[in-house]
């Protein structure tokens, strides 16, 4: 005997207007992450050595590494959110969440206990004068401060998304990034704090936004986060103490840092192979890349609403939903990527001029914009099937096909490219690989929704 259906209104959530109203929070919030670090720049542009703004660049990308590397917090959250979300689990929903802001303040001491270490890590892996060492070295020993809450803060988004509270999300992302960039301008031209007040700022920022949310979701949903000391029935440790649960939650982080790392050696790896043609291909790489991060922002949103979407109709046991939610989120995002597309095309010398002004630099990159405008067309299917997996808690899968498409890269790289031209082939063909290896997977995510038998 199967499980029962779903009730009709059930599907409504895999209609047009409940996935756009799930997406466009997200587009627009994730504008006001470059942000942040674009007024951080600024600021520094505005003292009287550029050493400030090598200083604080160099800090940005450990925290970068570190934020990125541990984005499995965000991820792993709202698969395993959304699937308890669609059978209404909300004490499971609240262990999940308890668990997670634990691990993110573990994790997070670890970073501060280790600061020094990382300072080390960075001094050595960059080459800079000593005063720009000097500045990212006390950049990173403040802001390492502002760890445990920016980890805290991924998870209860990663719980908001895989609830479809999109607007609260967005309103976390606000909050964090407008109180970053008021302090910013607050302690850097009015108290003349440099670096140290940029990186003051973050701390700030993570912290309140940390505190406002809490406040926020106990609110919201009263209770949830009180069950961080209610010991379980019969037991005297709390409920949420599940070492097992823990397992599940690094197995699935696990996959997931395997597949970030290997998406952040396939970018470096083209960095590398362009710094070796000449300056002019190493800054066309690089600029092609500032773009791609930045379409991955403007693509993601539908990424985001199938990662809720998918996870609540695997929770739900609901194929039917989770066909329509997969190729809905699919058409919206691709219909996003044309349009991105055509806007790269007819925007061309605004976009260069805005990016650099050097002469022969934009005259170089003319020749290869064909392959920034494709970037959008051949990406958007590998977003769809990460938010798609990661709906599905299929941190294996994802794991595999980016292993897949990674040795794939390198193959090219080494024995095909020939080239800024055949660099940029390779890079366009990693992407579309990225995302048809995980389509060839799909059947995994499906055999997931299927309704439970009962022999009995």
């Amino acid at each position: 005997m199967l499980k029962s259906s779903p009730t009709p209104s059930q599907h409504d959530h895999a209609g047009w207007r409940h996935i756009w109203q799930l997406a466009w929070p997200i587009m627009l919030s994730n504008v006001t992450i470059p942000l942040v670090g674009a007024v951080d720049v600024a600021m520094m542009g505005r003292l009287d050595d550029p050493i400030f703004i090598g200083g604080v660049g160099l800090g940005m990308i450990v925290f970068n590494f570190i934020y990125f590397g541990l984005g499995f917090l965000r991820m792993g959250t709202t698969g395993l959110v959304a699937q308890m979300y669609g059978t209404g689990q909300d004490d499971k929903i609240a262990f999940l969440l308890i668990r997670g802001i634990t691990l993110a303040f573990g994790l997070g001491g670890v970073f501060i206990i280790a600061s020094p270490l990382v300072s080390s890590v960075a001094v050595s892996a960059f080459s800079a004068s000593n005063l720009a060492e000097q500045l990212m070295v006390d950049y990173i020993s403040i802001r390492i401060f502002a760890v445990p809450a920016a980890l805290a803060n991924m998870v209860l988004l990663g719980g908001l998304y895989g609830r479809q509270q999109m607007r609260l999300g967005m309103g976390l992302l606000f909050l964090v990034n407008g109180i970053n960039l008021v302090l910013d301008v607050i302690l850097v031209s009015g108290f003349g704090l440099s670096v140290n007040g940029v990186a003051l700022a973050s701390v700030v920022a993570q912290w309140g936004g940390l505190a406002f949310m809490i406040w926020r979701i106990t609110r919201r949903w009263p209770g949830q986060l009180g069950r961080l000391f209610r010991p379980h029935a019969g037991m005297y440790l709390p409920g949420w103490f599940n070492l097992a649960a823990y397992r599940q939650f690094f197995t699935l982080g696990r996959d997931i840092f395997i597949r970030t790392i290997l998406l952040i050696g396939c970018e470096a790896l083209l960095l590398n192979e362009a710094a070796k043609l000449d300056d002019l291909a190493l800054a066309t790489c690089q600029i092609m890349l500032s773009i791609f991060g930045l379409l991955a922002f403007a693509i993601d949103g539908f990424a985001h609403a199938a990662e809720a979407l998918v996870g609540e109709a695997i929770g739900r046991r609901n194929p039917v939903m989770l066909r329509i939610v997969i190729r809905r989120t699919n058409y919206l995002a691709g219909m996003m990527a044309l349009m991105l597309a055509l806007l790269l095309w007819a925007g061309q010398g605004i976009i260069l001029s805005l990016l650099t002004s050097q002469e022969e630099l934009i005259a170089f990159i003319a020749g290869y914009w064909k392959w920034v405008v494709i970037l959008p067309l051949v990406s958007f299917l590998a977003f769809q099937m990460d938010g798609i997996f990661v709906g599905a808690t299929k941190g294996m899968q994802m794991r595999n096909a980016m292993t897949i498409a990674s040795a794939g890269f390198a193959v090219a790289i080494f024995h095909f490219s020939f080239g800024l031209a055949g660099l940029m082939t390779s890079f366009a063909g990693y992407l579309a690989l990225r995302g048809i290896s995980l389509w060839c997977l799909i059947g995994h995510v499906h055999a997931a929704a299927e309704p439970v038998r009962n022999d009995t």
